[in-house]
């Protein structure tokens, strides 16, 4: 099974290692793939899509404050002290 994210396509990225006297070795660089159920269905996806897909949500629903309310938040919680 190849390492590439289901949802967004995401790939290995390739690049060299650097020896101390700079010989270059091609290495890989391994997307962080994990399983999860979206609807009943097993998907593998990245970790940073399984962050992003779970702050949409968040946004959706209106559970996750904009820059505005964190800002409230912050300047309540100083006047409270």
């Amino acid at each position: 099974m190849s390492r590439i994210d289901e949802l967004t396509g995401k790939k290995a990225n390739f690049g060299n290692s650097r020896s101390h006297s700079n010989v270059a070795t091609r290495h890989r660089q391994n997307v962080n793939l994990q399983t999860i159920r979206i609807e009943g269905v097993k998907v593998r996806v990245a970790a940073r899509t399984i962050k992003a897909l779970k702050k949409m949500a968040l946004k959706a629903t209106g559970k996750l404050p904009n820059k505005m309310a964190k800002k409230r938040a912050k300047t309540a919680a100083r006047a409270a002290k």
